[in-house]
């Protein structure tokens, strides 16, 4: 057999393990706010519910500590009933206690989401909590509790890791709002409602371009008063 020949024989064999080989998954991006300073904080979040619900289910929902706080949020009127009804995709913001751990920023040991029949890790982070959050990050925060994550049970009880910051914008102390990025959002839109820069939100975010933006990912805001 020709040298020429053993090698194209090589080559198609080296083609055909290599193509039996099973795919690796690619890793999705971990959304994670920056948080140097050793501090708490309050931050706010953007929650669109999928279905309609009620400002008392949702102070629920994130372990908000009084209704008046999400009242106040919202610059909804403290005479405001718990009962109001809050339509499918319309926005709330949440305020939610924030701790800056290892250079990134998580809810403070809220919320506690109580397992429901039916749910997995992925439910969780997709449908409740409109991915806010990832199930990794779920898993990862509740290794002791679950440390199985495709085995959860009804009436368990896991803390959800939401993503903050208290980190200070260019010298000032600022609230840091999770956006959660939208199919055709740019960082241009997005800091022209918000009132900031695209230049402040590129480096907070440790992106360069908007086709780094990817829909359904949380996106740090900061609001300055």
């Amino acid at each position: 057999m020709s040298t020429h020949r053993r090698t194209l024989l090589s080559a198609v064999l080296l083609c055909l393990l290599l193509c039996s080989l099973p795919a690796t998954p690619t890793a999705q991006p971990q959304p994670a706010f920056r948080c140097s300073a050793n501090a708490t904080c309050r931050s706010l979040l953007g929650y669109k519910p999928t279905n309609a619900t009620t400002l008392s289910a949702v102070q629920t929902l994130f372990g908000v500590k009084t209704l008046r706080l999400l009242l106040g949020a919202n610059d909804l009127p403290p005479s405001t009933p718990p009962t109001t009804a809050i339509s499918p995709q319309q926005l709330l913001r949440v305020p939610i206690p924030c701790i800056c751990v290892n250079g990134t920023g998580v809810s403070n040991k809220v919320p506690i989401y109580t397992v429901q029949q039916g749910d997995s890790l992925s439910v969780i982070a997709t449908s409740v909590f409109m991915r806010l959050v990832t199930f990794q990050q779920i898993a990862a925060a509740n290794s002791r509790i679950v440390p199985d994550p495709n085995m959860i049970e009804p009436g368990e009880k896991l803390w959800i890791p939401l993503p903050c910051s208290c980190e200070d914008v260019e010298g000032e102390k600022v609230v840091h709002y999770t956006h959660l990025v939208e199919a055709g959002n740019s960082v241009e839109g997005i800091a022209s409602e918000f009132g900031t820069s695209n230049e402040t939100l590129y480096r907070l975010n440790g992106i360069a371009s908007d086709r780094q933006l990817i829909a359904g990912t949380p996106f740090d805001v900061p609001l300055r008063g």
